[in-house]
């Protein structure tokens, strides 16, 4: 059987001024995780890891072994229920009344931190 221990570190793609990734960034504080902060362009379009990895160029994205998690709430929600302890049942029975609400998020607009569009 393997523990948390055995596995890839997960990575984060963000960027430092966005707020949903600071909130992905606070969730890892909070539990104390282990996760490879990769700051990604400023440009959307120069994203191209990020679309690789979780098809669409927006952050935060966590990648935790075979999961791809986009979407700040979605993010915080894995982190809590995953490295946290019961001390964050409370804010994950939040998060998944928050994330019900807003239905399937494969056709919405995830959070969104990048650059303008050119020449607007």
């Amino acid at each position: 059987m393997s523990s948390p221990k055995d596995k890839a570190v997960p990575r984060l793609y963000h960027r430092w001024k966005c707020p949903w990734s600071a909130a992905a960034r606070q969730a890892i504080e909070n539990v104390g995780a282990p996760v490879e902060l990769v700051e990604v362009p400023y440009d959307r379009d120069e994203r191209e890891t990020v679309m690789g990895t979780s098809g669409q160029r927006r952050v935060p994205v966590l990648v935790d072994g075979d999961e791809v998690v986009v979407d700040s709430r979605r993010i915080v929600r894995h982190v809590y229920s995953r490295y946290g302890d019961e001390s964050f049942a409370r804010s994950i029975a939040e998060l998944d009344r928050d994330i019900a609400a807003d239905g399937d998020m494969s056709s919405a607009v995830a959070d969104e931190c990048h650059a303008p569009a050119r020449g607007a």
